[in-house]
């Protein structure tokens, strides 16, 4: 019983490690700059030596919301790995009472 929990913890923070690297890809993909050739008629290029949009003027995520989702979207992954370690811990904490009570 004890080795499910921690199976089920460790798969927790394996879900949760992998949905915060798509999230963090996508922060990361945010804040780039399109190539000037391929912008809208109506925007004026940004020169090639200015620096990267401020996240208030950032492109869309690739889910096609705001920057604001994919941040939200990490930090409660974050708050799940957290918990899941937390179940793994627990169950350790756990099983090591129940050796020592078997000793």
């Amino acid at each position: 019983m004890i080795n499910s929990v921690m199976s089920e913890g460790l798969r927790g923070m394996q879900n949760s490690q992998r949905e915060m690297l798509k999230s963090a890809d996508e922060i990361a993909k945010a804040n780039v700059r399109e190539n000037p050739a391929t912008q809208a008629v109506d925007q004026k290029p940004l020169p090639t030596n200015e620096p990267l949009a401020a996240v208030e003027r950032s492109n869309k995520s690739d889910s096609g919301g705001s920057i604001a989702e994919p941040l939200i979207e990490l930090r409660r992954q974050e708050q799940l790995f957290t918990a899941s370690a937390k179940l793994i811990s627990v169950a350790d904490d756990a099983l090591g009472s129940l050796i020592d009570v078997k000793s």
